[in-house]
């Protein structure tokens, strides 16, 4: 009913109905502010030093072994050892170097 009222005077899609019924749960809770949460990606759990002594340590360790050595998903170690500069090449966890051109 009230995202009717809402979307009458604010054009139809203005509002869901989940989003209305949040406002409210929020309200009588006690919370005013109309202010959106700050958001982001959660800090990460993974340190990269760890993980890049673990991979020069055991140069064939698989993303999945590691995964579980860290307790993070195979997802997280294989978007840090990219950001580590970590390629597989021959079944081993190589670093890239830079192209001159």
């Amino acid at each position: 009913m009230a995202s009717r009222n809402i979307n009458s005077v604010f054009g139809e899609g203005s509002v869901s109905e989940r989003t209305v019924r949040w406002w409210f749960e929020k309200f009588r809770s006690g919370e005013l502010s109309l202010k959106n949460e700050p958001r982001g990606r959660p800090k990460c759990v993974l340190n990269q030093d760890q993980l890049r002594a673990m991979v020069e340590a055991n140069p064939k360790t698989a993303i999945r072994g590691l995964a579980a050595d860290l307790g993070v998903s195979a997802t997280t170690i294989s978007r840090h050892l990219a950001a580590i500069g970590k390629v597989k090449k021959w079944d081993r966890w190589v670093g890239t170097t830079p192209v001159e051109g």
